[in-house]
């Protein structure tokens, strides 16, 4: 099971840490490790190169991404794809500051409907993975 943050990166920011992305995620993961006595200046730092994410529409891009798939449904700002038949159980959570997901597969398939929108920078803090999602190359199987 892997646990993602995506964050929205604002243009400059990305113009930055387009060419060196471990920079970034060292950014990002001292802000995720940071002690609550410093939330301040982690909410600083974080300010200075995300975006914050439209709930709205971001739920409505992943309803009607999905909206023909038996194997989704959406509560609030929860999302999840439970699919028997490809093994894929992810959840999916939009926050304000960042998305998390929550998946057993190797290439969910919200990173599918995801994969358009510019600038989003996928973590995984526990296992030190990151990349930006819309260079992220994927083979999709022949069905």
């Amino acid at each position: 099971m892997r646990i993602y943050y995506i964050f929205l990166i604002k243009d400059e920011a990305y113009k930055i840490a387009k060419e060196k992305p471990g920079n970034l995620y060292k950014i990002l993961e001292s802000i995720y490790l940071l002690n609550n006595e410093d939330v301040v200046l982690g909410y600083r730092m974080f300010d200075k190169i995300c975006n914050t994410i439209s709930k709205k529409n971001l739920n409505k891009l992943l309803d009607d991404s999905n909206i023909d798939s038996l194997s989704y449904t959406h509560f609030n700002n929860t999302h999840m794809i439970n699919d028997f038949l490809e093994n894929e159980t992810t959840k999916l959570i939009v926050n304000n500051s960042h998305i998390k997901l929550k998946t057993n597969s190797p290439y969910p398939t919200f990173f599918k409907n995801l994969k358009n929108i510019n600038n989003l920078f996928v973590c995984d803090f526990i296992n030190s993975d990151y990349f930006f999602l819309r260079n992220l190359n994927v083979k999709e199987p022949n069905r």
